[in-house]
């Protein structure tokens, strides 16, 4: 009898201690950015509890098992990882010290070096906002903005995105969360003034002008090489596109058709009086010949001489492209500007793939961190792509790298309930086997388990 009440207490202690570590391509791809390292540099330090490197892993997989058929295992294959519930991770998102910028940098810098090096010419930054949809009207800073798409103001958050991109993938770098001054609440978290999630709200305050400066400054800063930024019409102002050019970087955006004044030939005009005097003598460009263009050099007071690519269809409509290199030819500077729809597709992943804007909570620093996974998991896409040398978007990836940890969850969870059953019962259908010799076996059956679930990602 004394027998089997040590060989049952051995048994509850084996099945509280050993848990399969089975390896998936997002696993390897943790390691082979060395993320561990990198959340100590950026301050993601707990006194005590969960190691944030396990709780950081936790977030990211959530939209990765977020189909129908992991729900029913996705709670006990976390809890196995971690054994956190649900409010330590939230205490983990509305940590106001984390520097989530910083962090998002560092892994950006290794997902480029990780890929093929393209000339400098290839290299380009893109800016651009999105409009996040909320409908809590508690959520701290929170506020209402006019949405172009819809023609209407929405509640939420306005997020101004920086990119790079290299000619093939886009690699989001760094965001900033505005708020507007019609907020139906003025509640602000009260913590730390020296902290970063302090200086993430005060941001928020800042014009969207005066953060786009501070974002392509702190790119360069970085060590972001590109040969020029590219953005809307909403930036194109002569002081900004100034600046720009003084940290070393060039321009191509699209230009506003108001009252801005060009000087051309020693007179000052708006766009409009350009176009006229320039539209009789547009030339059809590229191999479709789908667009006529004519490029002329004039001067703005703060940036200089700059080029302004006029394109038309030929018929009544027309467009104006500024660009600071003016030895560049409407069809390069169109081919460049096109490189803003990578932007536009990366906020299409980000929310219909990655969870964009779905954390639930009122604090504005879970606003960001959850904005920062976003990214994150994007990166951790690019670099699986780029791994594989695979060109192509991350949608067919998402759902195979999808299925696969669902896989894994499901072979964790089904012979971690086998293996409790069988140790329970061991006594009784096994009771003439030593449990040296039972542990053993387990082990074996845990090696083919392993051997066969750590498959790779099929395209990598």
């Amino acid at each position: 009898m004394s027998v089997k009440n040590t060989f049952s207490l051995s048994l509850q202690k084996q099945i509280a201690s050993r848990n399969m570590n089975l390896d998936t391509e997002i696993n390897r791809t943790f390691n082979e950015l060395k993320l561990r390292s990198l959340l100590h540099r950026c301050h993601f330090e707990k006194q005590k509890g969960y190691l944030c490197i396990h709780l950081l892993f936790v977030l990211i997989l959530l939209p990765f098992l977020n189909s129908r058929l992991s729900r029913l295992w996705s709670t006990k294959y976390l809890a196995n990882f971690t054994n956190a519930k649900k409010d330590t991770l939230y205490r983990f998102l509305n940590h106001e010290r984390f520097n989530w910028r910083k962090l998002l940098y560092l892994i950006a810098l290794k997902t480029i070096a990780a890929g093929d090096d393209v000339p400098l010419r290839e290299k380009t930054l893109i800016a651009d906002d999105t409009n996040i949809n909320k409908t809590g009207k508690n959520m701290e800073l929170v506020s209402y903005h006019f949405d172009h798409k819809t023609g209407k103001s929405i509640l939420g958050y306005q997020c101004l995105q920086l990119g790079y991109h290299n000619g093939i993938n886009f690699f989001p770098l760094d965001v900033a969360q505005s708020t507007s001054s019609n907020r139906p609440n003025k509640k602000l978290r009260d913590i730390d003034k020296r902290t970063v999630g302090w200086q993430r709200r005060k941001d928020s305050f800042t014009k969207k002008t005066d953060v786009l400066i501070e974002m392509v400054d702190r790119a360069w800063k970085m060590g972001i090489d590109a040969s020029f930024v590219l953005f809307d019409s909403w930036f194109s102002y002569d002081a900004i596109i100034a600046k720009i050019l003084m940290m070393g970087y060039g321009v191509i955006c699209r230009l506003k058709k108001g009252n801005v004044k060009y000087v051309y030939n020693g007179k000052a005009h708006t766009l409009k009086q350009l176009w006229k005097i320039v539209k009789k003598e547009t030339q059809w460009v590229g191999s479709q010949h789908a667009v006529k263009a004519k490029c002329i050099d004039v001067l703005l007071p703060k940036s200089g001489t700059i080029r302004i690519a006029f394109i038309s269809d030929g018929k009544k409509q027309w467009q104006a492209f500024l660009c600071t290199d003016i030895e560049l030819e409407a069809s390069k500077i169109l081919e460049y500007y096109a490189r803003r729809w990578a932007i536009e597709v990366f906020f299409k992943d980000a929310k219909q793939l990655l969870d964009l804007g779905k954390e639930q909570s009122q604090i504005f620093d879970a606003m960001i961190a959850g904005y920062s996974l976003v990214m994150l998991r994007y990166l951790l896409l690019v670099y699986i792509l780029n791994k594989g040398r695979i060109t192509g978007a991350l949608g067919p990836l998402f759902r195979e790298l999808s299925e696969q940890h669902q896989f894994v969850a499901i072979a964790d969870q089904l012979w971690s309930n086998f293996k409790e059953l069988l140790l329970n019962s061991s006594y009784i259908i096994c009771h003439e086997i030593e449990p040296d010799t039972l542990f053993y076996l387990i082990d074996l059956i845990e090696n083919i388990i392993i051997t066969n679930t750590q498959l790779p990602c099929a395209k990598v």
